[in-house]
C-alpha cells in the first residue's frame, strides 16, 4: 500500500512533511517534540535508516533558526541530533515488527 501525503514538504526522509511543517510553524509549533518525533519515526519507510534521515533533515531545515523559535522547536532539534548520532543498528524505519516464530524468538 502506498500512502500519498498532501504536504508540499513530504519527502522520503520526512513522510507527510511532519518535521518540516513543525519547523515552518516556528514559534507557533505547540509540541510536544517527543510525540512528533515518534510519529515521524513510525512513518519512515521500511529499511530507511532513521539516523541518515535525521541527518538530512538537520541539514535541510537549517535548524539553528528553527531551534530558537521556541522550546518545542529546540527540543525537536535536540531529538533529531540524538537520533542522527545514535549507534548503528539501533533502529531502522518502518512500523512492521519482525515475525515472531512459534518458539517465541524473533526471526531475524
Amino acid at each position: 500500500m502506498t500512502l500519498h501525503y498532501a504536504s508540499p514538504l513530504h519527502s522520503e526522509e520526512d513522510p507527510g512533511g511532519l518535521i518540516g511543517e513543525a519547523f515552518a510553524m516556528g514559534a507557533e509549533f505547540p509540541g510536544p517534540a517527543q510525540d512528533l518525533l515518534l510519529s515521524w519515526m513510525l512513518r519512515l519507510p521500511e529499511g530507511l535508516d532513521a539516523r541518515d534521515a535525521a541527518k538530512r533533515l538537520l541539514e535541510r531545515y537549517g535548524t539553528e533558526a528553527s531551534a530558537s523559535a521556541n522550546e518545542h522547536c529546540s527540543r525537536l532539534v535536540e531529538l533529531l541530533r540524538e537520533t542522527a548520532e545514535a549507534p548503528a543498528g539501533v533502529r531502522k524505519g518502518g512500523r512492521r515488527r519482525r515475525e515472531v516464530s512459534s518458539s517465541g524468538q524473533r526471526a531475524g
